[in-house]
């Protein structure tokens, strides 16, 4: 058996769903199963700095190949339709070359759904399995439109109930999952991973010019409340009372929030106390994260964060730090408040503002707080755990 995990992200640098495949391929590849990752299409924007350059590569032991030889998409709009086309082409045709009875393809892609079909359907003529990673609820990111709706009832009524397997990565999913599947279908909850080693880093935060407090994810509203999380920064600078930053990934410029961030920033006098960095390698992540006092994941009771479970605390807790978060999803199964997570409810600006405060106005309280997180992620959280469990999931397939 051989495992060919298909997507359509970026690899081996890119974001949360690029550190997930990644935690994927070498849990299952240590697990004592051949994996290689196809990435069906070209993820490098043309006129952007490009994550990835090699088209053909190996990351550490697993092989990786992006299909049309070239991560990188062209200049020319006509030429790109057609090396979307002729890649897809590739793609089925690798598949059917390189897929055998009993190997197992694994789509790690949300859309698009028609493609999706197809690969799975090829699958099925090679006598291969097909699983899928259901990480985020079908078409349920974005605004509830009804051709999202629309796209959301085939998945669940017309792809699901043709998979071997799904792997979910929160109850709620799992729970979603096994309604819309064959009995024969199996199933496996695996929560968020993080290569525990490599973010067991050293505390740093004490080399940090000011503190500060980091925030890794989008500058999205919807899924990551960044707006609440600026304000509760604004609000929690008297209560602090001595210098701090706020640092977070991303670009100000491609936020659609991009007018309220700067009001924010103007009503509360951030100007000179918040930095966005824009896309961080993992090397740039990791020197950023060791020197934070403190982390925030500042999710609200959305459609998308029900579902969900945020990749980036695993990393947060791997690496120590008191973590703030609110009370929202799959989170709350593995976190205590007080113990391993400061939790407070979402949409409460002015609590937020408090528990900011509250994390450096008790330094060592929060220490060991981070301490315990870090225990939390190790045990369960580590890729390395779900190595054979992942693999027994696969031996099930089809009995």
């Amino acid at each position: 058996m051989k495992v060919i995990i298909l997507t359509g992200e970026p690899f081996p640098n890119g974001m949360a769903a690029t550190n997930r495949i990644k935690c994927y391929a070498r849990a299952i590849k240590e697990g004592g199963v051949d994996c290689e990752v196809l990435i069906f299409r070209r993820t490098e924007v043309y006129g952007k700095k490009p994550k990835n350059t090699e088209g053909l590569g190996m990351f550490y032991d697993i092989p990786y190949r992006f299909i049309g030889g070239t991560p990188q998409r062209g200049s020319n709009v006509f030429m790109r339709q057609i090396n979307d086309r002729l890649d897809i082409w590739r793609t089925k045709k690798y598949l059917k070359m390189n897929l055998e009875k009993g190997d197992v393809l694994f789509l790690y892609m949300a859309n698009p759904l028609e493609l999706m079909l197809r690969f799975l359907g090829i699958a099925n003529n090679q006598g291969a399995y097909c699983v899928r990673d259901l990480c985020e609820l079908p078409y349920g990111t974005g605004a509830e439109t009804k051709n999202n709706i629309r796209l959301r009832n085939i998945t669940l009524e017309h792809q699901l109930p043709k998979l071997d397997g799904i792997i979910s990565i929160s109850d709620s999913l799992l729970n979603l999952a096994k309604k819309h599947t064959r009995p024969h279908c199996k199933h496996i909850k695996v929560p968020i991973m993080v290569d525990y080693c490599k973010y067991y880093i050293s505390d740093n935060s004490e080399l940090a010019e000011v503190p500060f407090i980091f925030h890794s994810g989008t500058l999205y509203q919807q899924k990551d409340g960044i707006l609440g999380m600026i304000e509760a920064f604004g609000m929690a600078q008297s209560k602090i009372g001595t210098p701090v930053k706020f640092i977070s990934t991303g670009n100000i410029n491609e936020s659609p929030h991009k007018d309220v961030i700067k009001a924010l920033i103007t009503k509360y006098h951030l100007e000179d106390k918040i930095v966005f960095t824009g896309y961080l390698s993992d090397l740039e992540m990791k020197e950023f994260l060791s020197k934070a006092k403190m982390v925030i994941i500042n999710k609200y009771r959305t459609q998308q964060n029900n579902y969900c479970f945020s990749t980036k605390l695993g990393e947060y807790l791997a690496a120590a730090k008191p973590v703030v978060i609110t009370r929202v999803g799959e989170a709350m199964n593995w976190l205590e408040d007080g113990k391993s997570a400061y939790i407070v409810e979402p949409e409460d600006t002015k609590t937020l503002a408090d528990a900011i405060a509250y994390v450096f106005a008790h330094p060592e309280e929060s220490r060991q707080i981070g301490l315990a997180g870090q225990e939390v992620c190790r045990q369960y959280f580590d890729y390395r755990k779900w190595s054979q469990p992942l693999v027994e999931f696969f031996n099930q397939l089809g009995k």
